[in-house]
């Protein structure tokens, strides 16, 4: 016997038992994740049914979230160890493989007639039980990976036929010049989804419960919990319940309801509402809009466009998102396309589609968990890069053709934060993971910290100096831009599902109960102003001129100072 053979045999018997390690260890996570079920604890049932019984019990709904968040820690963590254990396994059954042909090759000999020496029928008997021990391992791959893993299918949008629904709108007037887009409101987190307010000089003391520095009052008839766009001198906004779904367009200058459109009537919007929980709702996804139309997606996977002026332009449903929580990631538009951050369990992908037909433009599978975040958007001389944030990777993708330019894979757990971008860096962050520093035009990391408490909501807010975060605990960091150094933390009472916009050299964020904190961009804390909307906020404001326009629970409020007196003349 060869000492390649005897190398061989080793190496073989060692991936085999390394491997049924592996398979026995994935079985056991398998069973008791399904028996587990975290998502749909018992206990965490018993908690959400007393809470709605007992809205004002703050202790009941602290204990809520706690055990929530626990769930999903350990739901998460059985995701994870599926995969890690379905990759190791095929990698232990290939090692197998490879050593059994080594081996095959090492007993193989020149034939010659005669009688067959002792021992080959033994050999042939073992080479054929090896075969079938591999053919085993295998399948037992193919079968964790797809008990363990999420399946991954290409998202695909259907043509024109699925696009029209409803009256077609007038030819679209002439597009804003690009100038606009920086001096309005137009997505998520403001102009590029990145929570600068270049332009705005809002108030810093205004008081709800009074009154005092409020403009205007609107109540919602239907809940929602996206944030407000505003292109002009109109605001835009989605609601949603069991019984429907809408956008709502609101005069800025009065706060009256211009007008309210049902999203209903879309070819494929699903019978049957998916499943969606109390802080998400039907209706997460803040609205985007091209200063000519205004975009709107809900948690059925159902996608609308309408003028200005309310008429329906196309509408389509791009299949019912897979989500245990409800689909929640915001919608932003670069030139002519829309594009749509569709992290779902089923095929998860990036889409744009053309903001006149709603024809898809091109199509991005992505290799992702299920995402909660929103594009992040940066045009740089040569192109538009779009970034995007998920388990287990942040991306950035070329905006105008879908092209990914590079990944990272720096991500872990339910990934709800949207990344920020400051002076060629782009930072990501999600509780349980770290908070990262790569670099835009490569994605290579260049810092990454776990010295904080980060966010599992808010997204942060960067600078060419600092990086702010703020947590649903209610603490609030501050890093260095360039180093990742911690340079300071403050506690505050509330915690945070709004995120932070910088104004000037202002943070202003809002926290759960209505109050917002206005304190210095600086490398120390310095709390410049508070202001209570008295009314519970979730949503990120919108900041344009001097005005702020903030969506409570049941309102949605224009804060500002009044014109009422003329200005002296010089």
């Amino acid at each position: 016997m060869s000492l390649s053979y005897r190398t061989a045999r080793g190496v073989a018997f060692a991936a085999g038992v390394f491997c049924l390690v592996v398979a026995v260890l994935l079985v056991l996570n398998l069973v008791d994740t399904r028996r587990a079920d975290p998502l749909n604890s018992p206990a965490l049932k018993e908690l959400v049914t007393r809470q709605r019984q007992n809205p004002a019990d703050q202790q009941l709904a602290e204990q809520v979230r706690a055990l929530d968040l626990l769930a999903r820690r350990a739901f998460f963590r059985g995701q994870a160890f599926g995969q890690t254990g379905a990759s190791l396994l095929l990698g232990g059954a290939i090692v197998l493989l490879v050593a059994l042909r080594w081996m095959a090759a090492c007993a193989r000999r020149v034939p010659h007639p005669g009688e067959p020496e002792e021992g080959q029928p033994r050999d042939a008997a073992r080479a054929r039980w090896g075969v079938a021990a591999v053919g085993f391992l295998v399948l037992a791959v193919a079968t964790m990976a797809y008990l363990s893993a999420t399946r991954r299918r290409p998202l695909v949008v259907s043509g024109p036929e699925a696009s029209a629904a409803g009256p077609v709108s007038p030819v679209a007037p002439a597009p804003p010049a690009p100038d606009a887009f920086l001096h309005n409101w137009p997505c998520f987190r403001g102009p590029n989804g990145n929570g600068i307010a270049l332009h705005a000089t809002p108030p810093s003391t205004w008081d709800g419960k009074t009154g005092a520095g409020v403009l205007w009052k609107t109540e919602l008839s239907r809940a929602g919990f996206n944030s407000p766009i505003v292109w002009d001198n109109r605001v835009f906004l989605s609601a949603a319940d069991r019984d429907g779904r809408e956008v709502l367009c609101i005069d800025a200058d009065t706060g009256a309801i211009v007008w309210r459109r049902p999203a209903d009537g879309i070819p494929g919007s699903p019978t049957a509402l998916p499943e969606v929980t109390d802080d998400t709702g039907h209706a997460a996804s803040t609205l985007a809009t091209d200063g000519r139309r205004v975009f709107a997606i809900f948690a059925t996977g159902d996608l609308i466009c309408l003028t200005f002026d309310g008429a329906r332009v196309w509408a389509r449903n791009l299949g019912v998102p897979q989500n245990h929580y409800g689909h929640a990631s915001s919608l932003i538009v670069c030139r002519d396309l829309l594009l749509v951050q569709y992290d779902q369990g089923e095929g998860p992908a990036l889409l744009g589609l053309r903001v006149d037909t709603g024809e898809p433009a091109w199509t991005t599978p992505r290799t992702v968990e299920i995402s909660w975040a929103s594009p992040a958007l940066v045009s740089t001389a040569d192109r538009d890069i779009l970034v995007l944030s998920a388990t287990p990777r942040v991306a950035a993708y070329d905006a105008r053709t879908g092209s990914e330019l590079w990944e990272n894979e720096c991500m872990f757990g339910e990934v709800a934060p949207s990344p920020a971008c400051a002076d060629g860096l782009v930072f990501a962050t999600n509780q349980g993971a770290s908070l990262v520093a790569l670099d835009l035009q490569t994605g290579a990391t260049k810092w990454e910290t776990q010295d904080g408490e980060f966010p599992d909501v808010a997204s942060p807010v960067a600078t060419a100096e600092f990086v702010f975060t703020a947590a649903s605990s209610g603490t609030v960091t501050c890093f260095e831009a360039k180093t990742g150094k911690r340079l300071w933390e403050k506690a505050f009472t509330n915690g945070f599902y709004s995120s932070p916009v910088l104004v000037g050299d202002m943070v202003y964020l809002t926290d759960r109960e209505g109050v917002t904190h206005i304190f210095r961009a600086a490398s120390a804390f310095a709390e410049v102003a508070t202001a209570d909307l008295g009314e519970p906020v979730v949503a990120t404001p919108a900041f344009v001129g001097s005005r702020v326009y903030v969506r409570g629970t049941k309102c949605l409020y224009c804060i500002g100072v009044r014109q009422d007196v003329p200005a002296a003349a010089p």
